[in-house]
């Protein structure tokens, strides 16, 4: 238990607490996910790179683990802006990534969340040791779970992180003739249907578009898109399709289905170039609505 969970916090978040109820979802607590939301602070998740799960081949973060982590955080700052708990599930997402993934802790902190009726738009930004690493926008369905389950989640048992020496460990993706087949695991669970966890289902939608790049490319952002829940008792399988192929740059499109290749449950789409990155440097500038009612 942090101690986040000893302060009030939202009164959005469902459970015993913010970090606690992050760790009854199978794929946050498989990655080591910790939920910050104390009423009257900033609103943030952390992955550590020192849980094996999380890391790609070079010790870092992986992309797919970001991924995770962008999802359930906006969905955390969705609960942050409620008076109380609603069920949500998650119909956009996408990650504009700025600099490498760090070898250490990495935060996704929101920034602002825009309510119009049942539906939720979040603003968030990755950052390591207050370095920018990427931007995330997401977009919910506030008032029921995937498969239109209208309860809250009652899941209170507190699951320990994954043993997977990596996170292409910990998602397990086979390769197949058209992209990469992932079978469920308890693990890879997000909502009590089961059904995966959307930030799993983009995380192997990314690893699938990752096998078509050239090594020289890398990638620059990638969106998905949830058209349907995809239900954690069947094996979900991708389709790459490259739209461009070109030396600076690549978009490389992804569908992913559970046996019927007409009927996809999330497409992404991910743009990748070759520029060599610099270093990212964010610029605030002044905001407040009194500056947009000025007279001219």
């Amino acid at each position: 238990m942090s101690r986040d969970d000893h302060a009030p916090a939202y009164p959005g978040f469902p459970g015993a607490g913010p970090d606690a109820h992050v760790r009854t979802i199978p794929a946050c607590a498989a990655l080591g996910m910790r939920q910050h939301a104390t009423l009257g602070q900033p609103v943030y998740a952390t992955l550590d790179a020192a849980l094996p799960a999380v890391r790609d081949a070079d010790g870092r973060i992986d992309r797919g683990a970001a991924l995770v982590l962008a999802d359930q955080a906006t969905a955390g700052g969705v609960f942050a802006s409620m008076a109380q708990p609603q069920p949500m599930m998650t119909l956009d997402l996408r990650v504009d990534w700025f600099a490498a993934l760090p070898t250490g802790v990495l935060a996704c902190r929101i920034d602002d969340v825009t309510r119009e009726g049942d539906l939720a738009f979040v603003r968030a930004r990755l950052s390591s040791d207050g370095a920018p690493v990427g931007a995330v926008t997401a977009r919910y369905l506030v008032g029921a779970m995937p498969g239109g389950e209208p309860g809250m989640d009652r899941r209170t048992e507190l699951l320990p992180p994954s043993d997977a020496g990596s996170f292409a460990a910990y998602l397990d993706a086979q390769l197949s003739n058209e992209g990469l087949t992932m079978v469920p695991r308890a693990d890879h669970v997000g909502g009590p249907l089961p059904a995966f966890h959307g930030g799993v289902i983009a995380a192997l939608l990314e690893a699938s578009a990752i096998r078509t790049l050239d090594p020289a490319l890398r990638p620059l952002d990638v969106e998905t898109r949830f058209l349907a829940p995809a239900r954690a008792d069947r094996p979900l399988a991708t389709i790459v399709t490259p739209r461009r192929l070109g030396r600076r740059a690549a978009t490389i499109d992804v569908a992913a289905h559970q046996g019927d290749p007409t009927k996809p449950v999330a497409i992404a789409r991910m743009l990748a170039i070759a520029d060599v990155p610099g270093k990212a440097q964010a610029v605030e500038l002044p905001r407040g609505d009194a500056f947009l009612h000025r007279s001219p």
